[in-house]
């Protein structure tokens, strides 16, 4: 009797074994199938890329400085595999004050003029170029409120206009039907000269906390590094 069960025992085993090699197998075949189906789609990336001539795409930069959840599009121009000539715009707002308590609402603007460089790559690429930086501050309630005379002239808009450069490291995907998934790992788009500063506001406060914190976030945003982390970009070639 212990005999059988034995036997039985190690039939059984040798079926689990079996059975359990098997989905093994099957795993590697769909593993193999994956990854090669994967490949041809980095493949096709670059001839897809070399047989258009524009792109267009939405952005979206969820971590970028000063202000996050920025928006925006990008119009580019494909000269080759491996360069594209890009204008990219992108808008960011926000109503809570985060340099200065009571500065008020904030609105950041970025228009580039880019190069993206794929330097013989499929998707991996490095991109740099010019910028002009377009920052606007409307000054809170609680601040205009201690102008000389309690008066409040229309001075409550702050403006500061710049331009500098933008460097960024990425990858582009294009898939069927040419549609084109991209995404900025990183990017940095630095203000360098100061253009243009409407603030009126200074000219007319007399508290001195006022005139020190305004002026004081004025400077910081001016020349502020903008860095931005993993950007999304979904769109189409054509």
């Amino acid at each position: 009797m212990k005999l059988f069960l034995f036997v039985i025992s190690f039939c059984l085993s040798i079926s689990s074994f079996a059975g359990e090699e098997k989905v093994l197998d099957e795993a590697k075949k769909a593993t193999e199938e994956i990854t090669q189906k994967v490949t041809e789609v980095l493949q096709n990336t670059r001839t897809r890329r070399e047989q258009s001539d524009y792109l267009v795409l939405g952005n979206y930069a969820p971590l970028d400085l000063l202000i996050p959840s920025k928006f925006g599009l990008t119009l580019g121009l494909i000269r080759d595999g491996d360069t594209s000539w890009e204008f990219e715009y992108l808008r960011g707002s926000v109503s809570v004050p985060f340099l200065v308590e009571d500065l008020g609402s904030m609105t950041d603007q970025r228009i580039s003029l880019i190069r993206r460089s794929y330097f013989g790559y499929n998707s991996f690429n490095v991109s740099y170029g010019l910028s002009y930086f377009d920052f606007k501050v409307n000054l809170g309630d609680e601040i205009l409120s201690r102008l000389t005379g309690g008066a409040v002239p229309s001075i409550d808009l702050i403006k500061m206009q710049s331009l500098g450069f933008n460097f960024a490291v990425g990858n582009r995907w294009h898939f069927k039907h040419n549609m084109t998934l991209g995404v900025d790992w990183f990017s940095w788009a630095q203000p360098v000269i100061l253009t243009n500063k409407d603030t009126v506001f200074l000219d007319y406060a007399t508290n001195a906390q006022d005139r020190d914190d305004v002026d004081a976030a004025i400077k910081f945003i001016s020349y502020f590094p903008r860095f931005s982390f993993f950007k999304v970009q979904f769109g189409i070639l054509f």
